[in-house]
């Protein structure tokens, strides 16, 4: 859409126009007039209800117009909430965002803002009061025992809601009225901002821990950077159990006693929990819990309390990075090398990054915390971009667990490969006589993950993704981890008729089986997203096993990082293998810092740890790094493979994907936008002297959801470069007739595949 002439010097009574972001898939804001009706309601970050063209549509105050176009401006029709969703100092980094991951503002903010625009307002609840006699005043006569025990009980416990007082005196709503209306009580509706962390109990306040020297010089430099009040990023690199959060549980400190506040991410839901927990035990009940795990209107409920000024410390996952604390002084990214801060769907932002320019808005401390840092931060961290603090020892009693390389060459049977080798076996058993636990990882759930014919070669696949169909054996079906598609097991191939049709492969389901074979007296349980489709089922499990009510645990990566498990002595990765040849630049760094991750579970105790890993390549130096618990060998080794070949952190990646049906329509749509990137490019010499366009070519993962995909990879030497060229691609990109093909643009794709 092409923005409308404006006037740079607006008229008299431009005070008011309001610049307002919309739901609709444009790329600047729209400007209203804001009627005289709703004048006393209207604030930056207040959702609004406006008309575009033909049609209603929700959307946010951004401030009043700076430039005011040169047509009829339509009114505002209505402000849908007083209490803004966010304040004046969130609309730059909105600004940044929209424009850097090239997306529409008003479109971002719908989807970044629990709730959406239109989302009804706080509940309220009804309240009862006692009210204090003027002095003098004759007490109450003829007052039955039920109000006279209501009365007693507002006067010793203050102000209650009715709900309450229903259960402690049953049917009391009429002597409630009747009270009011002699004056003796009052009743009053309050809003009610639901709160995740209700349910638990405030504990007796927590001193802090004592500090190691190591611990203090990370707190001091951190401290010194919060107190200077200009933007001062930090890695903290420590190995596991090396006490990095109580390093950010002292800052945090630091952060408050300047009467500013703090944000804390974490990449999973099952690791904000405890973490909210720890802070809200340190520093009471000001704290905010946020992630896509409670309801929407629970969300914003946390919102209302942080804009309300309820709120010091914000906790959450991913898409708390945009939770509106006005006077940000600390902002802590926890195992900031996770992919899971990388949004995959719609606005695909990147949460560590957008932390560290929100950081440099407010002038704060951004610390990113990690025991294996992504390649490209440890990389900036060298170069001077961060400030570099380590933690090379342990705080708790043991050291750093010892870890095996087990070579599954040297272990198969007459029956094939077994899925728990030998000394594997041997590992396990001595770890439950000693009455111990174990963790067994494997990232990948279900039985079996591929259904073959053994005569004609049929491989079951998803009719709607390029994938085939995993086996669960508990319900004996073929699922779609993609789409979510399911088919029962045929009992013959439907290509050939054959009976001669096997399972391959293995998951997280099969391990458990096996286990639960070799050690039937053994309590076992199991964690992926079958058996804990929503965190609170994984809280449970976690806890259970924290708790010593399980011996041994197997699961994806929901298990592998931030789990402090002081029973654990042994650690299995049943199949480390599983993600080194995985066609994506990063595949090592990914297999190194799961497996690191996943031993550092190992020893936290009171009793040394031991890890073994099975592995066909036990001589590939991401083993033998991950062995010798080698991290900076492993990114000298990576650092010189990715120089040589042209990633990250040498360049910046985007990716532009095209999916649509039908296939051959997708492939020329993408074969005609490429070839008109690549001509724009080369007449500007010096953006053709740094950018380069690859492609185009399906993905690993043609078909998707139905969809048919190709994409083309930009490689750039810079940031600007790279963006000017994504802007051109976006102009150059026409439709075609129809819109069954959509494209999307994703800035440091994290998954190429």
């Amino acid at each position: 859409m092409v923005k409308p002439s404006v006037h740079r010097h607006p008229p008299q009574d431009s005070e008011d126009l309001w610049e307002v972001a919309v739901a609709l898939p444009i790329f600047h804001t729209l400007t209203y007039r804001l009627p005289e009706t709703l004048k006393d309601q209207a604030r930056v970050g207040c959702p609004v209800r406006v008309p575009a063209k033909r049609q209603m549509v929700t959307g946010y105050l951004l401030g009043q117009a700076g430039e005011i176009p040169d047509l009829k401006i339509r009114p505002i029709q209505a402000v849908l909430d007083p209490l803004p969703r966010f304040g004046p100092e969130m609309a730059p980094l909105f600004r940044w965002l929209a424009d850097y991951y090239q997306y529409p503002l008003g479109e971002a903010l719908d989807h970044l803002i629990p709730g959406a625009a239109a989302l009804p307002g706080p509940r309220t609840e009804r309240w009862a009061g006692w009210l204090p006699q003027p002095e003098g005043t004759e007490p109450p006569r003829r007052l039955s025992p039920k109000a006279q025990g209501i009365i007693q009980h507002l006067q010793e416990s203050g102000p209650a809601p009715l709900r309450e007082l229903n259960r402690l005196f049953p049917n009391c709503s009429s002597i409630l009225k009747r009270l009011a209306a002699r004056g003796l009580v009052a009743l009053e509706e309050r809003t009610v901002l639901r709160d995740p962390l209700k349910d638990f109990p405030l504990a007796p306040e927590e001193p802090p821990l004592q500090l190691s020297p190591d611990q203090e010089e990370a707190r001091a430099a951190i401290v010194e950077g919060i107190h200077s009040r200009v933007f001062s990023p930090f890695l903290l690199h420590g190995v596991t159990a090396s006490g990095k959060t109580e390093v950010y549980l002292n800052a945090a400190q630091a952060t408050l006693d300047q009467g500013r506040q703090v944000l804390v991410l974490l990449p999973e839901i099952a690791l904000t929990h405890p973490v909210a927990l720890a802070f809200r035990r340190r520093f009471g009940a000001r704290v905010a819990l946020l992630h896509s795990g409670i309801t929407p209107a629970a969300r914003l409920d946390q919102w209302r309390r942080i804009i309300l000024g309820q709120v010091d410390i914000a906790v959450g996952a991913r898409s708390a990075v945009f939770a509106p604390l006005p006077r940000l002084g600390l902002l802590v990214v926890d195992e900031e090398h996770d992919p899971a801060y990388k949004q995959e769907g719609g606005l695909l932002y990147q949460a560590r990054d957008v932390a560290l320019y929100r950081g440099k808005l407010a002038a704060a401390a951004v610390v990113l915390v990690s025991a294996t840092p992504a390649v490209t931060t440890y990389y900036r961290a060298q170069e001077g971009k961060y400030r570099y603090l380590n933690l090379s020892r342990r705080v708790t009693p043991q050291a750093l667990p010892d870890i095996h390389l087990i070579s599954l060459k040297q272990h198969r049977s007459g029956k094939g490969l077994p899925v728990i080798s030998t000394p594997l076996a041997a590992a396990l058993e001595e770890t439950l006589d000693r009455g111990e636990q174990a963790l067994l990882f494997l990232n990948r759930r279900g039985y079996a993950t591929v259904l073959f014919c053994l005569v004609c070669g049929e491989v079951r696949q998803c009719w709607q993704c390029s994938v085939a169909l995993t086996y669960h054996q508990a319900r004996d079906v073929l699922t779609c981890h993609y789409c979510g598609y399911e088919e029962r097991v045929p009992e013959r191939c439907p290509q050939c008729q054959s009976t001669a049709v096997k399972r391959y492969g293995l998951g997280t389901e099969r391990v458990e089986a096996e286990i639960q074979k070799i050690f039937p007296q053994a309590r076992v349980a199991r964690l992926d997203r079958d058996t804990a489709p929503h965190s609170g089922l994984a809280l449970k499990v976690l806890e259970d096993f924290a708790a010593g009510r399980f011996d041994i645990l197997v699961g994806t990566q929901m298990i592998s990082k931030g789990h402090h498990f002081p029973g654990v002595t042994l650690v299995g990765v049943v199949n480390a293998d599983q993600h080194l040849f995985f066609p994506e630049y990063y595949a090592g760094e990914r297999t190194f810092q799961l497996l690191s991750q996943v031993a550092g579970r190992a020893g936290r105790g009171e009793a040394p740890g031991r890890v073994l890993i099975q592995t066909f390549h036990p001589d590939h130096y991401v083993f033998q790094a991950v062995r010798s618990q080698d991290y900076e060998g492993f990114v000298q080794q990576e650092l010189q493979t990715r120089r040589e070949s042209g990633y990250p952190p040498f360049t910046r990646l985007a990716l532009a994907r095209l999916s649509g049906t039908p296939a051959e329509a997708v492939a020329q749509a993408a074969t005609r936008l490429t070839a008109a990137l690549k001509d724009a490019i080369t007449r500007d010499e010096q953006l053709a002297s740094l950018v380069r366009v690859l492609g185009p070519a399906p993905p690993g993962l043609a078909k998707l959801q139905g969809r048919f995909r190709w994409q083309l990879l930009l490689k750039s030497y810079g940031r600007p470069p790279l963006l000017q060229a994504l802007k051109l691609l976006r102009q150059l990109w026409k439709p075609p007739p129809g819109g069954r093909i959509d494209l999307t643009l994703d800035m440091d794709p994290m998954s190429l595949f």
